[in-house]
């Protein structure tokens, strides 16, 4: 049959009706409760064994009283160790029954004093090796205690020197940690300087409306200002990419050259660019310097001076306009910027000195006439005219020997010209000729 520690049979091959016979009381199916009278304490000191052992118990010429007389019984109890994980921890137990000698098999019937007497010294011997097992378990888990409790003392001494160590690290922790809340705190604040930093940098650059690209040095795109769209067609997401992969709306060629240049000789370079939609920008390459001087890249703002390069047409139109009404005068006039030097001629002035009108523009009215016109005075008269525009000078006598016409006495007036009520650093001098005949 097969049981488990506690005795539950569990499986039940062969006819066991000789060795096992029904408990009284409520039915149950435990071997210890079945078993012969005569075979209980065998069998309950053999199941003790292999269990305590792991190893098969075989108990040879156990005696079982039958209707003829007695029996020898070989009794075995076999632990199924190796037999798979569904019968681990079960036992197997054998009856076998051994041949008899007819001398004890025809024995009769012990007296009951005798049954009596052999039955507790049954019960006494098997109480008695019971017992001895007993002793030899407590000496050994004695010695097993005393082991663990010398291995546990150990690990208390161990585990007392691991508290102190782990309270020590939990002082330079709390300290430890307490640091890293200031630095902590020093970051956040540091962190909240530099979003400040940053959103005050984004709004100056998004109010100067400068459109901006900063680069590396493999010219990548790191950053760009809105503006840059109407220049170069950049999204958000082309950051990372080189500049030169894109096409401009710029009339110029060289700027990859420039970059390379920049970044080679660490020079700015700059120049006025004009748009194929006719806009004008005043372009400027720089290197990108960090706080420590180093150069980690370029940078590339464009200026919009279409306006700019507008009132400068219209300036040089409106002088081109000027000139052309002061050198269709009948009358002799100059026209005098702040350095006294010649803007505009009449053809009347040309014709009075005999000079050359073309080739006069440009030069000081000091060599004018090989220096016919150098006198203090004038040059004196003309500073006051031009430093107080609301008082110009009237019949300013002036007379010179002119290498073209000669000895001549003049009459000369002059005043600072003014536009809209503001000055505009040029002069106005007229001359009459006073010469007589």
């Amino acid at each position: 049959m097969v049981i488990n520690p506690k005795g539950d049979i569990l499986y039940v091959n062969g006819r066991t009706g000789r060795f096992l016979e029904p408990a009284p009381g409520l039915g149950g199916m435990n071997v210890f409760d079945m078993a012969r009278e005569e075979l209980n304490y065998e069998l309950s000191g053999a199941v003790h064994k292999a269990q305590t052992t792991s190893e098969p118990v075989v108990m040879d010429n156990v005696k079982l009283r039958v209707e003829a007389g007695m029996q020898l019984l070989r009794l075995t109890v076999k632990p199924l160790v190796n037999e798979g994980e569904s019968l681990a921890g079960l036992l197997l137990v054998v009856f076998e029954e051994q041949p008899t000698p007819r001398k004890l098999r025809q024995n009769k019937a012990p007296t009951a004093p005798d049954a009596q007497v052999q039955a507790l010294e049954k019960e006494l011997q098997y109480t008695k090796h019971r017992l001895q097992t007993t002793i030899e378990e407590m000496e050994s888990s004695l010695e097993e205690l005393k082991s663990t409790n010398e291995e546990l003392q150990s690990a208390n001494e161990e585990l007392q020197s691991t508290n102190e160590e782990a309270m020590t690290n939990k002082e330079e922790m709390q300290s430890l940690n307490e640091e890293l809340m200031t630095l902590n705190m020093q970051y956040l604040s540091k962190t909240e300087e530099l979003s400040q930093a940053a959103n005050d940098m984004k709004n100056l650059l998004d109010a100067t409306e400068i459109a901006t690209i900063f680069l590396d040095h493999d010219l990548v795109i790191k950053r760009f200002t809105p503006p840059v769209h109407r220049i170069v067609p950049l999204l958000p997401s082309d950051v990372g990419r080189p500049i030169t992969h894109f096409a401009s709306s710029l009339r110029y060629d060289n700027l990859a050259q420039d970059l390379r240049q920049v970044l080679d000789r660490l020079t700015p370079i700059e120049a006025n660019i004009q748009t194929t939609q006719g806009e004008w920008y005043a372009m400027r390459v720089l290197p990108y310097r960090t706080l420590d001087n180093y150069i980690s890249g370029a940078v590339i703002t464009f200026t919009d001076i279409t306006a700019l390069k507008t009132l400068e047409a219209q300036t040089q139109e409106s002088n081109r306009f000027a000139e052309s009404i002061v050198e269709s005068m009948r009358e002799p006039l100059l026209v005098l910027d702040a350095d006294q030097r010649v803007l505009a001629i009449s053809g009347a002035f040309a014709q009075l000195f005999g000079l050359d009108a073309a080739a006069i523009k440009g030069q000081s009215l000091r060599e004018l006439d090989g220096g016919a016109w150098r006198q203090p005075a004038l040059r004196l008269r003309l500073q006051e005219a031009l430093e107080n525009p609301d008082q110009p000078f009237e019949d300013f006598a002036y007379s010179a020997d002119f290498p073209g016409a000669g000895p001549r006495r003049l009459r000369l007036y002059g005043r600072a010209l003014v536009s809209h009520g503001a000055q505009t650093g040029r002069l106005l001098l007229g001359v009459e000729n006073k010469t007589a005949g």
